[in-house]
Formats: C-alpha cells, sequence, structure tokens
C-alpha cells in the first residue's frame, strides 16, 4: 500500500505501525549519509511536533499549542492540504515555473551563421513534427525542482510515490523539527534514487553556501538553465535568503556561455596578434605587484560623482580606464594610465577615435581586433581567461575572471599588479533612478530602465541596486578574482553593487601616500615581454587539430546513444555538458572552442523537444542529431583551414 492508500485507510495502529517504520528507516539512512544530520535528529523537539491524534494527522507548536494545517469538521486537514499541494506540480497554481526568459525564437545567422543555422533547424524540425505552443513534459518527470520550507513534507512522499523522477532536486527547510516531521512520511532513500545521481541535496537548518549552489547549476549548465519548478510554503529571513541566492545563481548562469564563432573570431586576431617569430606587441608575463594604488575606472553611473576625486588624485595612484568609461575621464580632464579593452570586433577603433585615445597606452587582451591595436602610440597585450585563444600556446599567465565585462579584466589585472585596488563605476547593476552608464560616455542620455530578469540585490551604499543575469555573472566573477589573487586592500568608491571582499569606502575616509608616478608605470611595463619562448611553453605544430578531432568524435558517440524519452534526452546533454567542461578544464582552448555552441544547440534542442505534444521523441531525435553531426563538420572545417592559414 501507499501511504496515501494507509493514512486513507483512518487505520490509526496502521498509520502508527507505517509512520514509525519510516522514521527509523530514514534514521538508519542518515547515520549512514550524515551523521551530523543523524545526530541532530535524534535532539528532542523544542517548536514543533507531529501531532497524531482522533482527528488525524497535524504539525502543531509545542508552546503556543497552535495548529499548522486547519482543522475543519473535527478533521486535520494535513493530508487533504498536501494532497492538493502535490498534484500536478507543473500545472498546479500554488507552485512556480521559471524559464530565465528563454524562448524558442530564431537566431541570427549572420551573427553566428554556424550555431544559428543548428538551432533554428530544430525550430523547422518541430514544425515538421507537430509542435505545440506550450511545454510537455510526462507526469512522471520533473525539471530542477526547489522546494523553500517542508511543512511536513507529506506532498514530496506523495510525488515521488507516484514514481515521479527529479532531474534535480533541492529542498530547504529552516526548523530541524518540521525536518524531523519530515522523516515520518518521506523515504528518503528512495527520494535520492529517485533523482539524478549527485542532484539532490538537502539543506537543514544553516544558511547555503553560494558557492556550492553556483556550482550546482554550473555542474548541469544546460539543463539547469531553462524550466526551473519552486514552490515556497512559507517566508522567513532564511528562506528568503536562499531564494535570492537560488535565483542569482540561476539567472547568472544563463551568461557567459559563448560561442564557437566569437572564439573563431578571437583565434583570427590572436593569430594576427601574436607571432612567434617577430612579436610586435609586450606581452604580460608574471606580472608582480607595484608598490602604488590602482583605480580601475568601469563606465556605470556611479562614475559620474567620482570624476572629480579622480582627477583631484590622479597623479596618487595608477588608473586603469576600462571600455567606455575613456570618454568621460578625457571629457573630464583625466588621463588614464592604460586603457584595458577585450573587444574582440573592430567597430572598437571607431569608439577608440572618438573618445580620443590619442597618447594613453593600450593594454589589449590578446584577442582584439589588430586594426584596434594599431590605432595606439603604445600598446601592450595581456591573455585574457575565458577565451579559448588565450590558451593557444599555453602562456605562462593567464588573466583568469576577466569576463564577461572589461571592468572584469581591468580589475584582475590591476587585483595581481597593484598594492591595493580602488573600484570605481563597476556597478554591476542599475541604480535606482540613474541611466546604466556615466553620462558623457559613448552611450549618450539613458533612462532608468529595468530588463526582464532584474532583482534587487544588496547595495554599496544605502541606494536601491537592481542586478541581472550578465551583471551578476560579473559581480561573481570580481568575488571570484578578490578571493584568488587576495590583494593587499580592495575598496569599492561606487553606489552601485556591494562586492563581497571589497569595502565599502565614501572618498572622504582615506588618504593616499606619495608614489612616484613615472617609475611605478616605468616598472609595470617591465612586466611585459616580446620574447616568445618567455611567455609561452608550448607551441603544437598540429595546433590542436588532431585533439579537436577527438572530441568531435567522443560528442558523436555520445550523440549517437539511443533517446525515446524527454528524461534521457536531459541525461544525454548533462553527459554532453560534462564532457565539455572537463575537456574545456584539461585542454582549454579545445574545450572552449566547441563549449559554448554546443551548449546553446543542446539548449535549443531540449527547448524544441518540450514543446513536443508527447514524451516519445525518438523520431525526431534521430532527425535532429544529424543536424548536430554536421554542424561539428563545420566547425572542424572551419578551424581546420584557420590553422592552414596560421600554418
Amino acid at each position: 500500500m501507499s501511504l496515501l492508500e494507509i493514512l486513507n485507510s483512518q487505520d490509526k495502529s496502521l498509520i502508527e505501525t507505517e509512520i514509525s517504520s519510516r522514521f527509523v528507516k530514514n534514521m538508519e539512512f542518515f547515520h549512514k549519509t550524515s551523521p551530523h544530520l543523524f545526530d541532530a535528529l535524534k535532539t528532542p523537539p523544542i517548536e514543533y511536533n507531529l501531532l497524531f491524534d482522533d482527528k488525524g494527522l497535524n504539525i502543531i507548536h509545542l508552546k503556543t499549542q497552535k495548529l499548522t494545517y486547519p482543522c475543519t469538521e473535527g478533521k486535520h486537514q494535513m493530508v487533504s492540504v498536501c494532497q492538493d499541494i502535490a498534484s500536478y506540480p507543473l500545472s498546479n497554481p500554488k507552485w512556480k515555473i521559471h524559464t530565465n526568459h528563454l524562448y524558442l525564437d530564431k537566431m541570427d545567422t549572420l551573427k553566428l551563421p554556424v550555431t544559428a543555422q543548428a538551432c533554428n533547424s530544430f525550430i523547422d524540425l518541430l514544425h515538421e513534427y507537430g509542435g505545440i505552443k506550450e511545454y510537455y513534459l510526462s507526469r512522471s518527470f520533473l525539471p530542477t525542482t526547489t522546494i523553500f520550507g517542508l511543512l511536513g513534507g507529506l506532498f514530496v512522499e506523495f510525488i515521488r510515490e507516484r514514481g515521479v523522477f527529479f532531474h534535480s532536486l533541492l529542498i530547504f527547510e529552516e526548523n530541524i523539527d518540521i525536518f524531523r516531521i519530515s522523516c515520518y512520511f518521506i523515504d528518503y532513500e528512495k527520494l535520492f534514487e529517485n533523482t539524478s545521481p549527485k542532484s539532490c541535496y538537502i539543506f537543514v537548518k544553516d544558511l547555503i553556501d553560494k558557492f556550492f549552489i553556483h556550482n550546482f547549476f554550473s555542474q548541469k549548465k544546460i539543463t539547469n538553465n531553462f524550466l526551473r519548478l519552486e514552490l515556497k510554503l512559507y517566508t522567513s529571513p532564511k528562506l528568503d535568503s536562499a531564494q535570492t541566492i537560488i535565483n542569482e545563481a540561476y539567472a547568472s548562469n544563463a551568461r557567459g556561455w559563448g560561442s564557437f564563432e566569437d572564439e573563431m573570431t578571437g583565434v583570427k586576431n590572436t593569430f594576427a596578434n601574436i607571432t612567434p617569430r617577430s612579436q610586435k606587441y609586450p606581452i604580460l608575463n608574471l606580472p608582480q605587484r607595484v608598490n602604488a594604488p590602482i583605480c580601475v575606472v568601469g563606465n556605470g553611473a556611479s562614475l559620474d560623482e567620482l570624476l572629480p576625486f579622480i582627477k583631484a588624485n590622479q597623479e596618487k595612484m595608477i588608473i586603469f580606464s576600462c571600455g567606455t568609461a575613456i570618454k568621460p575621464l578625457k571629457a573630464y580632464g583625466i588621463k588614464p594610465d592604460f586603457q584595458i579593452e577585450i573587444e574582440r570586433m573592430d567597430y572598437l577603433r571607431n569608439v577608440l577615435k572618438d573618445a580620443p585615445l590619442e597618447n594613453t597606452p593600450l593594454l589589449c587582451a590578446n584577442m582584439v581586433h589588430p586594426d584596434v591595436l594599431s590605432l595606439a602610440k603604445e600598446a601592450y597585450l595581456f591573455m585574457r581567461g575565458g577565451s579559448g585563444s588565450s590558451y593557444l600556446f599555453s602562456p605562462k599567465s593567464v588573466m583568469e575572471y576577466a569576463a564577461p565585462f572589461v571592468g572584469n579584466a581591468g580589475f584582475v589585472l590591476a587585483a595581481q599588479m597593484g598594492s591595493e585596488v580602488l573600484i570605481c563605476g563597476l556597478d554591476c547593476g542599475y541604480i535606482e533612478g540613474k541611466g546604466k552608464h556615466a553620462k558623457d560616455s559613448f552611450y549618450g542620455k539613458e533612462k532608468f530602465v529595468l530588463p526582464p530578469d532584474a532583482c534587487r540585490v544588496r547595495g554599496n551604499f544605502d541606494g536601491v541596486v537592481y542586478s541581472d543575469s550578465i551583471f551578476l555573472l560579473s559581480l561573481r566573477n570580481l568575488v571570484q578574482a578578490i578571493k584568488t589573487f587576495d590583494p593587499k586592500m580592495v575598496l569599492n568608491l561606487g553606489h552601485g553593487a556591494y562586492i563581497q571582499g571589497a569595502r565599502p569606502t565614501k572618498i572622504e575616509e582615506f588618504g593616499f601616500a606619495k608614489i612616484n608616478k613615472k617609475k611605478t608605470l616605468k616598472q609595470m611595463k617591465s612586466y611585459f615581454s616580446k620574447n616568445f619562448k618567455d611567455i609561452f611553453t608550448d607551441l603544437r605544430e598540429d595546433l590542436y587539430t588532431q585533439e579537436l578531432s577527438t572530441l568531435r568524435d567522443d560528442l558523436i558517440k555520445i550523440f549517437e546513444t539511443r533517446i525515446r524519452t524527454k528524461r534521457e534526452l536531459f541525461a544525454l546533454i548533462d553527459q554532453i555538458s560534462t564532457l565539455c567542461a572537463k575537456k574545456s578544464l584539461a585542454s582549454p582552448f579545445v574545450g572552449i572552442l566547441f563549449e559554448g555552441s554546443i551548449a546553446h544547440i543542446c539548449q535549443s534542442l531540449m527547448i524544441a523537444s518540450l514543446h513536443l505534444p508527447h514524451d516519445c521523441i525518438s523520431d525526431f531525435y534521430i532527425d535532429a542529431k544529424k543536424v548536430i553531426w554536421e554542424t561539428l563538420d563545420k566547425m572542424m572545417l572551419q578551424y581546420r583551414i584557420q590553422a592552414l592559414i596560421r600554418g
């Protein structure tokens, strides 16, 4: 008999035996898998306990004797309420469905000719197979699911006993007494079995770790990025905090994927900018810290009020102008010491002409368009982490966490080269009542407009600040850079988002020591070299063509798996994502070159499949994988041609 059948039997002895047996089984399970939780569950209840009397089941507050579930007509309603909550969550108004604002729209084939053609082909296939406007998932399968508050957890067991399989599951329950009550109902061992491997996590009492949650989403980057089912049964500061962390991680996971086309542009530009036989531009190699603060200037709205401070102190610090910040800086009479750029496209040349760049030295990522570098009277390069082309020749120094914005790159450089780092205008969000950028910048006058995925975040000071998926990714990388490079001091002077590890500081709260700026700049420039052998450790003759070919074959082998259901497709996509992530870690150039487009293609395939009005997708998948194989061949051919040109 199922638990629901036993509870509906109204046989008090049978019910008591069943729930007691379940509790014992769960205690044995947690004793083996989580000793700390086991010890906590052994303690007697303090606030809540399970009530089981002639009226049925309920949860009682021990001090106030208040019941959690209503009692009507002489019966506790815990079972009926939980039955209602458990009723098909994907169409149940008590549950919320998140989509990360992703839709099955055709992509621009002019911008992404290879990736977009593949993704668009799935939409065409969907029409052939009778796709519908709504999403359809089998009643026995749920996507990523987050539950905030269990209230006894009876509804979870009702869902599980229907044979539902969770693709991934996060449960948050702050009260150990409430979680203890859930052990009378939920078969936790079977719940873990009914979830994908290493995808079921339960958080009890304590606040969750942000880093863990970001890893949770990134480990299933594609399947955790779209449909997410959420249930929040009550509110509290701890649960609200957990929900915010989940929302931020979910949103930031959607950005920074890259594409094969972008990577190939970076490869072409890198081949032009870095030439082993006669290197034109000095390249950053094993940077050291100078005894001077570096002010990293972004083009956020908070820059406007910091311009007088920067101008007054420009001889007491090194100024890194990041991207379009150069125009408001120069308009205010400030001379940056370096102009940082990371963009691959040639339009950047006109932006810098308009600034104007003049005599300001350029400090550019390796994949910047060569026409941009030729504009400068003095130019330097650094290898920007996260872009495949940066790892082509196995450099000794790669600037990791230098994405997605140029401000991230400027900060990473400063964190490794300055004694202290001052942050100006890296807002990582939208300040209420202000435009997105500084007033006199390349973007002109702007109004305060929030994108659909914006969420409120902690401000650096007292103002109201919102962030979105791309800014959250930027913020996360700034925090990680601070942890990794551990600069002596980081002061955030702007009114944008709070950056963990950076001290919110008003300009009147500190002063400067005297520096020899000319000598400091000379020292910094000495960290750049034209000696190819000093900077790079491995110049492969085949430029990774064989390793890329092997990766293509490994991907095709996984795609050859027979797929019948959407649940099986989700699992296959996770396999693909894991393979690409491992390759990017082991051999960054090879993995990153393919990973972004493969992720977009798999996501489009997944979303298209969800629009099929049935769970059987065998024929659709057979046609779809042919598209993927053709795309992999195109990517391989394009790179081979570029490698031959270079060779």
